[in-house]
């Protein structure tokens, strides 16, 4: 998703429901931040709220804590006590939260989600998609509050318990989840998730050269290299996708996406019209990289599958180059769609469909 715009660049069955796991927490920290409750506003720990299968902070029974510490444990260590803690002294109760959760989603768009739970534990009607977490993302991160801290990488909390009459802090070390930040030129921000249900999740920010591109990956098995693949095809080819038309059908589907590590290029539908038709006509791309050998090698793979492809190299900005591996071209939209058809059904590769100039 292209952060500026909201426009979906890539997508392949964005509207699947899927369990979300801990990108839950994104609904939960909005509703926090929103609440008209000061960050300096202490809660407390119910016995509850610490009965919860972890990851967590090990909160105890009667500890107070900060709106804003249980903020930078819930994002960056993905505490399912904090949620608990949110939940309930913001909601009054979980199930009064997460009520208010699903209608906040709703009323931003993201109206294929629903909320049974702060946290993100597998429960039954706990579900979003990879549009409605991008959707939520997007939101949230215009607010300061949430951006610096999902950006922050290592930070610390503090519980408090009164014993003998005294407050006796405890702190508590909390390390972003999100390895990007550490490896991925760019990355301003995430919030990852996993359970045996879910599978390995993430929803994220990356900003260069002016443009800001948004992830959402749900089941993925290969959590980082999914999510770099796409990121890194995303600003190879965002002029291109930029100008291109994604459908927005719900899913034919019920079967969970697992993105192959080289075929990352999402079949695109162009715009209807008569202005469709020009002397070109219509190419598909199967894949964009910054290195040659990389596209000489799945240009062999197109071409011993019985498709005539091709190899372009463009100019990107500050003197980059990405070479792009494309098919074609065809004279109608029609005879496109039924070679990215076959392309898939050979290779396993899906392709972009790019409209004439």
């Amino acid at each position: 998703m292209d952060a500026a715009t909201g426009k979906i660049l890539y997508q392949k069955e964005p509207d699947l429901r899927l369990p979300p796991a801990s990108t839950t927490k994104i609904v939960t920290a909005i509703l926090a931040l929103e609440s008209g409750r000061k960050l300096k506003d202490s809660l407390t720990v119910s016995k509850s709220a610490t009965r919860v299968p972890a990851s967590k902070l090990y909160l105890r029974p009667g500890q107070t804590i900060t709106i804003e510490d249980l903020l930078y444990a819930l994002l960056l260590s993905s505490a399912n006590d904090a949620s608990l803690v949110l939940a309930e002294g913001i909601g009054g109760s979980v199930e009064q939260f997460t009520e208010l959760m699903t209608k906040k989603a709703h009323e931003l768009g993201a109206t294929n989600s629903n909320f049974s739970n702060p946290h993100g534990l597998t429960a039954p009607d706990h579900y979003s998609t990879a549009r409605d977490l991008a959707i939520l993302f997007r939101y949230a991160m215009k607010n300061a509050t949430f951006r610096e801290i999902v950006q922050t990488r290592i930070s610390s909390v503090s519980s408090n318990s009164v014993v003998r009459k005294k407050t006796v802090a405890r702190r508590i070390s909390v390390r972003n989840h999100n390895r990007l930040l550490w490896n991925f030129d760019g990355a301003i921000g995430g919030k990852t998730g996993y359970t045996a249900a879910a599978q390995k999740c993430f929803v994220g920010a990356v900003a260069r050269n002016g443009v800001t591109l948004i992830v959402s990956i749900l089941g993925a098995r290969d959590q980082w290299g999914d999510t770099k693949k796409l990121l890194e095809y995303g600003f190879d080819n965002y002029q291109t996708l930029k100008a291109v038309t994604q459908p927005t059908g719900k899913p034919t589907s019920s079967e969970r996406v697992n993105i192959k590590p080289e075929a990352i290029a999402a079949l695109v539908a162009a715009p209807e019209g008569d202005k469709l038709k020009s002397e070109n006509g219509y190419f598909l791309q199967v894949g964009a990289f910054r290195e040659r050998d990389r596209a000489e090698s799945l240009l062999k793979q197109v071409n011993d599958k019985g498709f005539n492809a091709f190899v372009e190299r463009a100019s990107l900005a500050k003197d980059q180059t990405t070479y792009r591996v494309r098919v074609g071209p065809y004279p109608d939209l029609l005879r496109a769609q039924e070679i990215a058809g076959e392309l898939l059904d050979r290779s396993g590769y899906q392709a972009v469909i790019l409209p004439p100039p």
